[in-house]
């Protein structure tokens, strides 16, 4: 059986939805206008909807994933960017180019991240504003959800890496498989998980699959 540990859900008969994490949004608002804005999570993108805050559809739209580029697109943006890389620093590096022709650039964060996205960009010359958007909560399960031996357990965020291990621990016999290579990483000390092609759960799916 597979275990997909992540927020999103995912329709298939062979997969379990384990959610061990929650997102909590963060009050906030845009007072400047600005000429682009980073996105490296839908959940991002959901803050703007909780918090009401309607910028320019124009405004150009950085984005990181599949997913993400979804959400935006959504939203009503007209301009998306979806980004080749899959960390947040390669990321960084690759629109930074881009951006630094900007007058002023919003990104859009997590409270706590594992990249180093703002520092690169304010690095390159980047003239960036971040807001800590939402958050990832903790979320305690029951012991009885826990995966069997030799079961697949699919990781979106390293975030979730945490949170199961801190339900359940670490059982040598699962496999894993990782949305990207920083998720892969903060799986290293488990096991050496199998790095999905695309930035998309339905990748990873379709990955585990073949295990």
């Amino acid at each position: 059986m597979i275990y997909l540990v992540s927020n999103t859900p995912f329709l298939h008969e062979k997969v379990i939805n384990l959610k061990v994490c929650d997102i909590k949004f963060k009050i906030f608002n845009i007072e400047k206008k600005y000429d682009a804005i980073i996105f490296t999570s839908k959940n991002a993108v959901k803050a703007l909807e909780y918090n009401q805050i309607m910028p320019s559809l124009k405004t150009d739209i950085y984005t990181i994933g599949i997913p993400t580029f979804k959400a935006a697109k959504n939203f009503g943006f007209e301009n998306i960017y979806i980004g080749r890389a899959g960390t947040g620093n390669a990321f960084a590096c690759e629109i930074s180019h881009l951006l630094v022709r900007k007058k002023r650039v919003l990104y859009l964060k997590a409270e706590k991240t594992v990249s180093k996205l703002n520092l690169i960009l304010e690095r390159d010359g980047v003239r960036l504003d971040c807001i800590e958007a939402y958050e990832n909560k903790f979320v305690k399960v029951d012991v009885s959800l826990k995966p069997p031996s030799s079961a697949v357990l699919i990781f979106t965020s390293p975030f979730n890496v945490e949170c199961f291990v801190k339900n359940f621990g670490w059982d040598e016999s699962w496999r894993a498989v990782a949305i990207g290579k920083t998720t892969a990483q903060s799986l290293e000390k488990y096991c050496e998980a199998v790095i999905c092609g695309k930035v998309s759960i339905k990748d990873c799916v379709q990955t585990a699959l073949k295990m």
